[in-house]
């Protein structure tokens, strides 16, 4: 083809509008939800904001960040993605597919932008107070982030053999779940296990984000394809349902390989003790920038090797320009770069700042705040304007995402416009916030995570073993991808400052809570839709 010759300002131009275009999606991400942190410290808790310039400045790298790593993906991981996902099941043997897939899970999960929120997380936590959370985020975090990672590839293999040979969800979801409840029953007996329940939950959680989805999704587009098995526009989902789960069930047995097999023994944790800081010298900005340029190296050029020797060298496709994935490299190195920098200059800064003051809403009668212009609210009042500030961060977080946008269409498309887009997107919204203000409730009132956590994933198992099909794909799906790189240190600082402050529970299970309650919603809605639609409408769909 003939190369087309432009001027800079044409090519300026052209790029203008449609860089503008990408950073305003992640404005629109980004910046709701730390106005709305930022009015709640000043206009309800009535307190200031230190370090203002560092904050604004590291929330400016994440917004600049999600979008040159987004637009590396979009031009480089996702094309050679599909050229892969397209051509090797066309072309090669079931081991070698599955082997494909058990990689690109294991090297994809790497790649992901929040994996690392969950080891910033607990940078707080101490040793004695929850020694066996201490080793997973601080003393082992490689632990912790290959065992996330294997499942994930764990979870790619299931999710191709279930495409290849034509399984149903249900049979590969229920027991799933069923054995992550059984263990999780058992870990609580233990004192020691019990803290990393949440921890797990979590994990869970937070692994399904912008790498993983495309490049899990095009493998699963193409095995169906390839299978003749993509009728009924629900070729591909269930995957991503599949990521969320296997990974709480591996962290849990990691956590009893842990105790059993670690030479260095648990010591035994302070339980309801709120955690005392010990004073550390805080890593100085060259520190931060060195670490955070190696986190995007190591995380991207694995993934971008894996796929590309497979394309060029294995499958012998062209498929994408080698300038183009030259630039699409370091795009996603620059923008997880730039990322990784903010969320520790500034995102987490905010969540930290924000998560500190909170319990000054509630602690007024017992704990007189430092500011004599903070509000002197009741223990119930304070209480509950917190839980009220989880649901709405939630709620608006969840709607702002403008993946929810593409996902709510692709629902109402798959059935048939019974399952409106708009529909999709409250009950999804509305679960998160319902979930995180329940979160909230369990650190406050000091109750068991447990009796939060395992009810509604009980009602879960009956009510996928009682739903249609496409409806239990939808919904374990919408699920899986209700937290993104930017809730998800927020919620995970307030969380572990409200722990701090009230010494109940150790921080983590409100992201865990915030997905089960999503499914739960769209399960319902998916009962009442069957229910009032006529006989004949469903057996012809």
């Amino acid at each position: 083809m003939e190369r087309i010759k432009l001027s800079f300002g044409e090519s300026t131009r052209i790029l203008l509008p449609y860089a503008y275009h990408n950073i305003k999606e992640q404005v629109i991400i980004v910046v709701p939800v730390c106005l709305y942190l930022v009015a709640f410290q000043f206009f309800i808790l009535r307190y200031g904001l230190e370090r203002i310039g560092w904050m604004v400045g590291g929330i400016s790298m994440v917004i600049l960040g999600l979008a040159f790593f987004l637009e590396g993906v979009k031009i480089g991981l996702v094309p050679i993605g599909e050229t892969v996902g397209n051509t090797l099941p066309k072309r090669s043997s079931g081991k070698i597919i599955l082997t494909f897939a058990f990689v690109l899970g294991l090297l994809a999960a790497f790649g992901e932008p929040v994996i690392g929120s969950l080891q910033q997380a607990g940078s707080s936590l101490q040793e004695a107070h929850s020694p066996l959370l201490y080793k997973l985020l601080k003393g082992k975090p490689f632990y912790l982030i290959f065992t996330v990672a294997f499942g994930v590839g764990v979870a790619a293999v299931i999710g191709t053999m279930r495409f290849l040979y034509g399984w149903s969800l249900k049979p590969i979801v229920l027991p799933l779940i069923a054995i992550g409840i059984a263990l999780t029953i058992f870990a609580a007996r233990d004192q020691h296990l019990k803290e990393a329940i949440g921890l797990a939950w979590d994990a869970g959680a937070v692994i399904v984000g912008p790498v993983l989805c495309p490049l899990i999704l095009a493998l699963g587009l193409g095995v169906c394809r390839a299978t003749g098995r993509d009728a009924g526009g629900m070729a591909g989902f269930g995957m991503v349902a599949l990521i969320s789960i296997i990974p709480i069930t591996m962290v849990i047995l990691l956590t009893f390989a842990l105790s059993i097999f670690d030479a260095a023994p648990i010591a035994p944790a302070v339980a309801h003790a709120p955690a005392i800081a010990v004073a550390s010298a805080p890593p100085t900005v060259l520190q931060m920038v060195r670490d955070s340029l190696v986190m995007g190296v190591q995380a991207i050029l694995p993934i971008f090797a894996f796929l590309f020797i497979v394309m060029r060298f294995f499958l012998k496709e062209r498929g994408v320009p080698g300038a183009q994935i030259v630039l699409a490299i370091g795009f996603a190195v620059f923008g997880l770069f730039l990322f990784n920098l903010g969320l520790a200059v500034g995102l987490s800064e905010l969540g930290n700042q924000v998560g500190d003051t909170l319990p000054n809403a509630f602690l007024a009668d017992v704990k007189p705040p430092i500011d004599a212009l903070a509000p002197h609210f009741s223990t119930t009042v304070g209480k509950i304007i917190v839980v009220v500030f989880a649901i709405v961060l939630g709620y608006g977080a969840t709607l702002a995402e403008p993946a929810f946008n593409v996902l709510g269409q692709q629902v109402e498309d798959v059935t048939q416009g019974a399952f409106k887009k708009n529909l999709f997107s409250q009950a999804v919204a509305l679960g998160v916030g319902v979930g995180a203000g329940l979160g909230i409730v369990s650190l406050l009132y000091g109750i068991d995570l447990l009796y939060l956590l395992l009810p509604p994933y009980v009602v879960l198992l009956i009510l996928t073993l009682v739903n249609e099909e496409k409806y239990v794909n939808i919904a374990w799906d919408g699920g899986a991808v209700t937290t993104g790189p930017v809730t998800v240190p927020l919620k995970l600082a307030i969380g572990l400052s409200l722990s701090s402050a009230t010494g109940a529970g150790e921080g983590f299970g409100v992201l865990a809570l915030a997905s089960a309650y999503p499914v739960l919603n769209i399960l319902l809605l998916g009962l009442y839709i069957r229910l009032r639609t006529p006989v004949q409408q469903v057996e012809a769909q």
